[in-house]
């Protein structure tokens, strides 16, 4: 039997194609986004993206949420707002380790400037555990717009 499509728009890839038209008694979950350190690739957080259409902000996460609290990072899901191809902002609502409000709970609005220096806070937060700062350094000073960015000026001018 061939599962449910909640989302019109929704473009599998081959192999999802495939396995939605198997039997109902497999599952499996895509990971929309690992954070990870740009220089030794540890996970940071896992984040779920949802298309932002005027729905409900409400997405299944189960399996998102375990696998965080699995590997003791953060979770969150992630609804992005566009137009055209020019991204908007998003709704951001934390699932793990800790889950204000649970499932009901309102996901917090963000512009896109905030959403990039919460990226660029989990990855200055975790370079002092970093096994490669000197990599993380070398891409740093690289970059000329990464360089200029508040998060990263401890990291430059200890």
């Amino acid at each position: 039997m061939v599962k449910q499509v909640y989302f019109n728009d929704v473009k599998f890839s081959k192999y999802s194609t495939w396995h939605r038209q198997q039997h109902n008694c497999l599952n499996f979950s895509d990971i929309d986004q690992v954070s990870s350190c740009n220089a030794c690739l540890e996970p940071l957080f896992l984040v779920e993206t949802v298309f932002y259409n005027n729905q409900k902000l409400i997405k299944p996460h189960k399996i998102t949420k375990r696998l965080a609290e699995m590997a003791g990072i953060p979770a969150y899901i992630l609804w992005y707002r566009t137009v055209g191809e020019m991204m908007m902002g998003f709704y951001v609502k934390k699932i793990a380790p800790d889950y204000q409000g649970g499932y009901s709970s309102e996901p917090k609005r963000l512009t896109t400037d905030q959403w990039l220096q919460f990226l660029e806070y989990k990855q200055a937060q975790h370079f002092p555990n970093c096994k490669k700062q000197d990599l993380f350094l070398k891409k740093l000073k690289e970059d000329p717009r990464a360089k200029r960015r508040r998060a990263f000026a401890p990291i430059l001018y200890k």
